[in-house]
């Protein structure tokens, strides 16, 4: 099932591609506009293969490609041609970039007035800092994430991937959604934003409710929890076992499986208030102490069996052998031209009932220039023409 079917999107970000990849993913046609020199620096993002990028094939799967240059005079002509046929545009420039091209959402929507305009920038179109460049460490930073993230006698802590740029983006493809609806229901187009910052602070919820509500600022806890206990990496016979116990009775279940019966009644531990103020006291290393006689193969078959939330900690490798993640269709497998098969992340979003289109590799460069320019009626002599001339 593939609902965005039908629209069509214009796709200049750089470096990025995840809101047009997702629309992309649900079968809206995602127009990757790119330089006609090199195209976007995201081909080459490291790691390599066979000269080719895997963020590439991720990020731009699904997508056709276009090259054009809007600095060029015809360029910009041929822009505003194809945003004439287009339901939204979406860009990542520093703010300005595209007004400064006359190319802004002025300029589009006296085209098009359902034009959607999609962007996502540091901080936003407004405010002292909407200048401020755009960095994924800085959001983790600026947002207090880095700041709660990490072991209290550690520094801050930057999460191990683009969490505010994957959020940003996936914030920007719902709203770029509802803002199409709109336009459909209205005929009037609106610019939709979301930032790096703002994206970020959205998701630190609990943190920013914290401190709302009790004026204290949120410390880093390491791998626990700082209100639900116990919830957090504790070590056993042969690793590390992720257990998340989130509720009394769940707990119960936890000290009958481990035949721990005192613990189940014991004043400093039969509820989630008690079990919080005397985790660190010393129900952590008891826990530890009795994982000590225990594999952690052993422990998440008895988590399994009383369904108790836990796990072993994997890697990368163990966690793409996780048949339930097959299952699921949440591991898939493209085929690239240059790269060849590459394993990837698959749809988040399942319509249950509905056969799962696979999905389609990431384009060449300009790979469908001929077929998007040619429906502007652009005849093969203009074509090469502005080839020759760099505007393609």
């Amino acid at each position: 099932m593939l609902p965005l079917k039908g629209i069509r999107i214009l796709d200049l970000t750089t470096l990025s591609g995840y809101c047009g990849m997702e629309l992309a993913d649900y079968g809206a046609e995602v127009i990757k506009i790119e330089t006609p020199c090199g195209g976007d620096l995201l081909r080459v993002l490291a790691p390599l293969k066979n000269g080719a990028s895997p963020h590439h094939v991720f990020r731009d799967r699904g997508k056709k490609s276009v090259t054009l240059n809007l600095w060029h005079p015809e360029g910009k002509e041929l822009f505003k041609k194809l945003v004439a046929t287009a339901d939204a545009v979406l860009e990542n420039f520093p703010p300005g970039t595209l007004e400064a091209l006359g190319l802004g959402y002025e300029e589009m929507s006296a085209i098009k007035p359902s034009i959607v305009y999609g962007r996502i920038s540091a901080y936003g179109s407004t405010g002292a800092e909407t200048n401020v460049p755009q960095s994924e460490l800085v959001a983790q930073a600026k947002s207090g994430i880095m700041h709660v993230t990490g072991f209290p006698e550690n520094p801050p802590t930057r999460i191990g991937f683009s969490i505010s740029e994957r959020y940003s983006a996936s914030f920007l493809s719902v709203g770029i959604c509802v803002a199409i609806y709109h336009a459909r229901s209205t005929g009037q187009g609106q610019i939709v934003e979301t930032s790096l910052c703002g994206s970020a602070l959205a998701i630190t919820e609990d943190k920013v409710l914290t401190y709302s509500a009790e004026h204290e600022d949120p410390m880093r806890t390491g791998n626990a929890h700082p209100q639900i206990n116990p919830y957090d990496i504790l070590k056993c016979k042969n690793g590390y076992i992720a257990l998340s116990i989130g509720s009394d009775d769940q707990w119960g279940k936890f000290c009958d499986a481990f035949d721990r019966l005192e613990w189940k009644t014991a004043e400093k531990y039969y509820s989630n208030v008690n079990r919080g103020l005397n985790y660190f006291g010393d129900l952590r290393v008891k826990i530890e102490e009795l994982f000590e006689g225990y594999t952690m193969q052993e422990i998440v078959a008895i988590c399994d069996k009383v369904l108790i939330p836990g796990t072993m900690c994997g890697t990368t490798e163990e966690a793409l052998q996780e048949p339930q993640l097959y299952a699921r269709n949440m591991i898939v497998t493209v085929e690239d031209v240059n790269i060849g098969e590459l394993e990837m992340p698959g749809r988040p979003v399942k319509f249950v009932g509905e056969a799962e289109e696979a999905l389609r590799a990431a384009p060449d460069l300009g790979e469908h220039n001929a077929e998007i320019y040619g429906a502007l009626t652009i005849d093969s002599t203009k074509f090469e023409y502005l080839q020759r001339e760099g505007v393609i």
